[in-house]
C-alpha cells in the first residue's frame, strides 16, 4: 500500500471512531430517562381533589354541599377519553341559577371541567376550571358565578370532549 493509501486508510479510520464517539453522545442523550421529560410543548399539570370552586385561578377553595337545596350533577363517563364515546352526562345540562353544579369522574383517566369552548377561546377557563380532576373526585361551581345563559365547557386533556349547561 502506497503512501496515500495509508494517509486514506487512516484518515477513513479516525473518521470513523469520530463518527461513532458523536452517535453514541447523541443516542445516550437521547434515551428515556425515568422522571426527566424533555418536550418543548410540556406543560405541568397541578392535581386537584375533592370539592373545589374555581374562578379562572387555580386556588381551591372547599365548598359547602350544604348551604344549597339544588345541585345539579353532571358526571364525567367511564371511557369519555376515547374520542367519539359519550362524555358528559346530562348533556346539555339544566340548572337554576340557585344551584350547585358538581362534575364527578366516573372514567379511569384525569379530566377538566373548564369553561369556554376549546384552548383557542379567549374566554377559556375565565368562569371556571376544575384544574385536574382525578379519577373518582369532583369538582363544584355555584351556578349564580355563572350567570344565566348557556355556558360551554370543556376538558382541557381531552379537547374533543365539550359540554353545555344552561343557567336559567
Amino acid at each position: 500500500m502506497g503512501s496515500v493509501g495509508k494517509a486514506a486508510f487512516s484518515t477513513i479510520l479516525v473518521l470513523g471512531a469520530i463518527t461513532g464517539v458523536l452517535v453514541y453522545y447523541l443516542f445516550t442523550e437521547a434515551t428515556p430517562v425515568a422522571g426527566k421529560v424533555i418536550s418543548p410543548f410540556r406543560e405541568n399539570i397541578t392535581a386537584s381533589s375533592g370539592s373545589s370552586s374555581g374562578s379562572g385561578s387555580t386556588a381551591k377553595v372547599p365548598i359547602d354541599e350544604s348551604k344549597y337545596a339544588t345541585k345539579v350533577a353532571i358526571q364525567i363517563l367511564k371511557g369519555a377519553a376515547v374520542q367519539g364515546n359519550p362524555n358528559f352526562d346530562p348533556n346539555p345540562a339544566q340548572a337554576s341559577s340557585d344551584a350547585l353544579i358538581t362534575w364527578t369522574n366516573n372514567d379511569e383517566v384525569p379530566h377538566t371541567a373548564t369553561s369556554g369552548t376549546g384552548s383557542s377561546d379567549t374566554a377559556s377557563g375565565k368562569l371556571f376550571d376544575s384544574g385536574i380532576i382525578s379519577p373518582g373526585d369532583k369538582f363544584s361551581v355555584p351556578a349564580s358565578q355563572l350567570g344565566p345563559g348557556e355556558h360551554d365547557y370543556y376538558c382541557q386533556v381531552h379537547p374533543y370532549m365539550k359540554g353545555k349547561i344552561t343557567i336559567q
